[in-house]
């Protein structure tokens, strides 16, 4: 398996949102979707990192800040390791022992789709996504809504 192509999909979603720029650069946009969240999402992932380091699971130690200059391929930048930058679309995510994810932000004319596929690993990983899922639509939906209300994208 490439770092960028997950063997099996056993979760995905997408959401879209119309960009107000759309001369925005691929980096520019996916730092306006994910450096901008708001303090509760912040809050509820700072939890989530206490509770998955005690099981010894990524808990995000490590990424640097969601800046131009850090948004490059092989950097974690804020949540995800970056696998994949072209021009329209910029692929991230991680691979760890109970899951393996990847999120895609795809520009396409005057749209930006937010796609996110999930492999499981074992049934660690079924059971978190169980358990995360609805948060994790949540997030989506209110980072997207986020960004374009404040035209960050």
């Amino acid at each position: 398996m490439s770092n960028v192509v997950l063997s099996n999909i056993d979760y995905k979603d997408a959401y879209k949102a119309v960009l107000s720029d759309t001369n925005s650069s691929i980096e520019d946009i996916y730092i306006g979707i994910f450096a901008h969240s708001p303090k509760w999402i912040n809050s509820l992932l700072a939890l989530r990192n206490k509770i998955v380091g005690v099981f010894g699971l990524d808990n995000n130690k490590g990424a640097t800040k969601i800046t131009k200059e850090n948004v490059r391929v092989g950097s974690k930048v804020g949540l995800f390791k970056i696998y994949e930058i072209t021009e329209n679309e910029i692929i991230a995510g991680e691979d760890d022992d109970h899951l393996n994810f990847r999120v895609s932000v795809l520009k396409q004319n005057n749209e930006v789709t937010v796609t996110t596929v999930v492999q499981y690993n074992n049934i660690f990983g079924k059971i978190y996504m169980i358990a995360v899922l609805p948060f994790h639509k949540i997030i989506v939906k209110s980072i997207l809504k986020n960004a374009v209300k404040n035209k960050r994208i």
